[in-house]
């Protein structure tokens, strides 16, 4: 009979831990409004103009038209099962190593670090304090990795007794060294938190015979998640503590791995095409087919592989993904016909040419292509790409209120989601198109031109570009000159536009927008010893002004009255410097809409 009690309340004891674990660490979708605000809760419906969001026990109603982004994110396991034990990303952790203490019990506890870092010198140092251990490396002899048999290892097997240690889990014949695989990019957005990594490829997989980085990395963009066991000598309580530099970010959970890292992207396909709309997306997959019913491609998702068929009207390029294939650079494209459809074509001698004329159809084994007058035909395998432009429409700014779909594998849709199923969305694509897609699939979904727009996702009407000398210096967009993250003082900018003086960037605002904000500066390095006469203005009128504008200039952000205006100039011209350092930074710069009404969804 005590037994059975005994039993009976361990039991208890286990289901209340399995229940109440969740509320040490709650994953929720997340949907970012144009303040900067976030909303964190459960996506229950989504239509044209809105999205219903459970928070704790109530249901908010929020217009599209205020949504910057949202993305659906895996629910985590109970904290018994798998325990974030350390978590780098809380906004309330200071400077300095963070700690946290945990009772584990003898034998082999699995661990996970995600780490990811953005600028400057890496750092990511791992220490444990117990018994018989003072703030010292984790000892090389108490590591191991995680192999095929520690992976079948069921989540049930992942326990914490009635004491409060966590137990242990049984490793035959455990492998020396701590498994890793390590990612790189280089859009500084691509990667915004620890969960962003589990879209990227991965670029290597590796054992290291430390729990810390090997060697100094002064990479920019980059992660690494490390996988492997620790085998802990004796019972007992133990500290753990991991410190980074302040452009970097770690976790460290011990249990299971934690469900929202799982790997949310398929392997690259040997061969694959490209595929760019003519106003805002990409797709990435197999063409599948091409006639004149329209365009047919596969793309690889993370629960499946689905078809989509387009018009070839929405279509502004496509190009062959393949090794030994490269996509010509802009010099090779000068001249491109603006009113025929051009083919670039691989002769036997590897050179590629471009042909004029017009495409009547491709599959998997030719493309037929009108060229003078007669349909000739060539083999899929020769075809580097197709820029359409006999049935497309000129491309122009559109401040219609769309969606940008980023799915998992790289495509990214434009469009219109819809869902009364929170696993389940419908996509309407340009041309009247339709795809269902899982939320396992989705990666995120901007909102495009919503009461917030930024000004680098809008063509400037007109570019005015006046080389001090002979060299030309074309703007940037979302990068410094030499490719580096926009920074201004210590402040980085992940969007924003960089400018060599004299530049003049003329925008049509069709007196949609009452606000204009942006935080100019010089770019820190380069433009150090620039000296430049910057100046905003609206119509004519000049709303900021600085005719000596340095990197001591102590400027903050600027929030500029833009209502009912119809063009935005923004204007960096020489200073007194000549033409020395002068490249400006308009860092972060958005247009504010004033009210959603009379804007439509688009649904070309």
């Amino acid at each position: 009979m005590n037994r059975m009690l005994v039993s009976i309340g361990w039991s208890l004891a286990w289901i209340s831990a399995l229940l109440f674990g969740l509320e040490g660490h709650v994953q929720a979708d997340e949907v970012m409004l144009y303040d900067g605000k976030k909303i964190n809760g459960q996506i229950r419906s989504i239509t044209a103009d809105s999205l219903t969001v459970e928070v704790g026990k109530q249901q908010q109603k929020v217009n599209l038209f205020d949504v910057t982004s949202y993305k659906f994110v895996e629910p985590a396991l109970p904290q018994n099962v798998s325990q974030l034990l350390i978590d780098g990303e809380k906004p309330s952790y200071t400077s300095g190593p963070r700690t946290a203490k945990i009772k584990l019990r003898k034998g082999y506890h699995r661990f996970t670090l995600p780490y990811y870092h953005t600028l400057g010198v890496a750092k990511l140092e791992i220490k444990m304090s117990g018994p018989g251990i003072k703030n010292a490396e984790v000892p090389r002899e108490m590591l191991s990795r995680v192999t095929d048999q520690v992976r079948k290892i069921s989540t049930r097997e992942y326990r914490v007794d009635q004491a409060g240690f966590r137990l242990p889990v049984e490793v035959k014949q455990p492998q020396r060294y701590v498994a890793y695989r390590l990612m790189e990019w280089t859009d500084p957005a691509a990667v915004k938190s620890i969960l962003d990594l589990r879209y990227l490829s991965v670029k290597k997989y590796g054992a290291s015979p430390r729990l810390a980085l090997l060697t100094k990395r002064s990479a920019i963009h980059f992660g690494i998640i490390y996988e492997g066991l620790i085998k802990i000598p004796q019972d007992g309580e133990y500290t753990f503590s991991i410190d980074t530099d302040k452009n970097s970010k770690a976790q460290f959970y011990l249990g299971a791995f934690p469900r929202e890292l799982y790997r949310k992207s398929q392997g690259k396909k040997e061969s694959s095409w490209k595929l760019a709309f003519d106003q805002n997306g990409k797709l990435t997959g197999k063409l599948k087919q091409w006639d004149a019913n329209g365009v047919v491609m596969t793309l690889p998702l993370a629960s499946q592989d689905v078809d989509v068929q387009l018009q070839p009207d929405v279509i502004q390029e496509v190009w062959h993904q393949a090794e030994g294939i490269s996509q010509p650079g802009s010099s090779e494209r000068k001249g491109e016909s603006k009113t025929e459809d051009t083919a670039y074509i691989r002769t036997n001698d590897g050179k590629v040419h471009r042909v004029t004329g017009e495409v009547v159809s491709m599959d998997s084994q030719s493309l037929r292509f009108l060229y003078q007058g007669e349909e000739r035909e060539v083999k899929q395998d020769r075809v580097v790409g197709l820029v359409l432009h006999k049935k497309r429409t000129e491309k122009k700014n559109s401040l219609k209120l769309i969606s940008l779909i980023r799915l998992v594998g790289g495509s990214q849709l434009p469009g219109v989601v819809s869902s009364t199923d929170p696993t389940q969305l419908t996509i309407d694509l340009p041309g009247g198109a339709k795809l269902s897609v899982s939320n396992e699939d989705l990666e995120s979904v901007k909102t495009i031109n919503a009461r917030s727009v930024s000004l680098t996702e809008i063509i400037p009407e007109t570019v005015t570009e006046v080389p001090f000398f002979n060299q030309v210096f074309p703007y940037q967009i979302n990068r410094s000159f030499n490719g580096k993250e926009l920074q201004i003082g210590k402040q980085l900018f992940s969007k924003g536009l960089c400018v060599h003086a004299k530049t003049i960037l003329v925008y049509r605002l069709d007196r949609q927008f009452e606000r204009f904000t942006v935080t100019p500066g010089l770019q820190h390095g380069t433009g150090d010893s620039g000296n430049v006469a910057v100046t905003v203005s609206a119509d004519g009128k000049t709303l900021f002004e600085n005719q000596a504008f340095t990197s001591q200039t102590q400027q903050g952000p600027l929030n500029l009255d833009v209502s009912g205006c119809q063009q935005l100039t923004l204007t960096v011209d020489f200073g007194q410097q000549q033409n020395v350092g002068d490249r400006f930074v308009w860092g972060s710069p958005q247009l504010i809409r004033a009210s959603p009404q009379g804007l439509a969804v688009s649904k070309k």
